[in-house]
């Protein structure tokens, strides 16, 4: 009788391959839940939010000097197609300064980076429950992004908007992220 050796390394490569089709879906799904989650938290932590807005659009932030915080931000917020999020602008320059990315892992990483740096929110906390809850395989991220910021000079209570003109470097915080 014949040893049907290639028969196991199917089932293995069939198995196998299946197993990662499930996985990349259910990635997906946590993004899609995930994404849509942090949309519906920032439209009621915009409702509660205090403080005016401060009418600037992104390319209106590149005719500040090159070295400056407002050129930077508007930089990057043109880079991914953005503009400042009403009363919630501070966010965006919290990516300028960290260097954290704007997908989800890393927008939670920044999150963890600014507890570290002593920001106190229930917007944060939520952000790092679903990051505890919801990306297992980033813990090692969020661990170094939580020592980062505890490291780094504090930057949650600058008011960035009167600084705009100010030279980066001056804001950047000493300890930003390795990603």
């Amino acid at each position: 009788m014949k040893n049907p050796s290639h028969i196991p390394k199917i089932k293995k490569t069939f198995f196998l391959h299946l197993y990662f089709e499930i996985q990349s879906t259910l990635i997906l799904y946590r993004e899609v839940f995930v994404n849509f989650s942090f949309e519906l938290a920032s439209t009621v932590y915009i409702r509660f939010k205090t403080g005016s807005s401060w009418n600037v659009h992104s390319k209106q932030l590149l005719s500040y000097p090159p070295d400056s915080l407002g050129y930077h931000l508007g930089c990057f917020l043109i880079q991914h197609k953005l503009e400042p999020q009403p009363r919630c602008e501070d966010h965006d320059v919290f990516h300028v300064l960290t260097g954290y990315r704007i997908d989800t892992a890393q927008e939670i990483a920044m999150q963890y980076w600014l507890w570290g740096n002593g920001k106190r929110s229930p917007f944060v906390l939520l952000a790092m429950l679903v990051g505890v809850i919801l990306y297992v395989d980033q813990y090692s991220l969020f661990i170094h992004a939580i020592e980062a910021g505890h490291k780094a000079s504090p930057i949650h209570d600058i008011d960035f908007k009167q600084n705009l003109y100010s030279p980066i470097s001056l804001i950047k915080p000493i300890s930003i992220t390795s990603n």
